[in-house]
């Protein structure tokens, strides 16, 4: 494996997991702990991990820029609550925008059997809602970002550009009262400010771990979020913070 090959690996690795120790990183990529360590010196210097005694841990960015894949794993029950519940607010006839995400794809599933359009940047969702008899999909065009499996870029934005949609199921990374609703990467808030002008509502679909979160790119303030779907292992003293800017559904 090349080295840069294999600092990408240890890049996702520690993200994934939130912390790695030099031993089992050494282990795992078959190399000598002082190689493992000037990898962890360079990737620190480049802000993609912290160096710690004894081995690295996630920064925010990275540990929220995880794999599309490995993020279904996480809070998999909670977030298929808040997929039903935020399907619950949709009535036939509706259009629909669905957000990249893990959450967005549960609330897609949860709306196969409604009588719906639904247009989607996210290809995984698209793909859910292509067996439904029911729902029509449409999809921009654009890029595909492979770690979120979504469409980005100016003809995404164009597309969205000439949409008025009911509403909009947003994924997000970060919920903050002072940061509004955050992701880490730039190009992703572009795609997601262009959806938000499309959408009469926005709908936040957010696990608790996202609360009380602040990361890289704002998309809007919590003021220009109609709703925010959470779930029961939120803090009680985080939910009372955001209720004071935000309408919130606890499920």
């Amino acid at each position: 494996m090349l080295r840069e090959e294999r600092q990408r690996a240890i890049v996702s690795y520690v993200a994934e997991r939130g912390f790695a120790s030099v031993a089992e990183l050494g282990e795992m990529f078959s190399v000598s702990e002082m190689t493992i360590r000037r990898d962890l010196a360079q990737l620190a210097r480049e802000g993609l991990l912290h160096r710690i005694y004894g081995g690295a841990s996630a920064t925010d960015s990275t540990f929220f820029e995880i794999s599309f894949r490995a993020k279904l794993s996480q809070f998999a029950e909670e977030k298929e609550r808040i997929g039903r519940a935020a399907a619950e607010l949709v009535h036939d006839s509706e259009t629909v925008l669905m957000d990249s995400g893990s959450t967005t794809l549960q609330v897609a599933k949860a709306l196969k059997d409604k009588r719906i359009t639904v247009v989607s940047r996210c290809v995984s969702a698209a793909t859910e809602l292509s067996t439904s008899l029911s729902v029509q999909v449409l999809m921009p065009g654009g890029m595909l970002r492979k770690e979120s499996l979504s469409l980005v870029g100016p003809e995404t934005e164009t597309y969205f550009g000439d949409l008025q949609v009911d509403k909009l199921f947003l994924g997000v990374e970060g919920v903050d009262v002072q940061g509004g609703v955050t992701v880490p990467d730039p190009v992703e808030a572009s795609a997601k400010k262009a959806m938000v002008k499309a959408a009469r509502q926005t709908i936040v679909v957010a696990d608790h771990s996202k609360l009380g979160r602040n990361v890289l790119s704002t998309i809007i303030p919590l003021s220009e979020v109609d709703l925010l779907v959470t779930d029961s292992g939120a803090a009680l003293d985080d939910l009372e913070r955001l209720r004071e800017h935000v309408r919130v559904l606890v499920v």
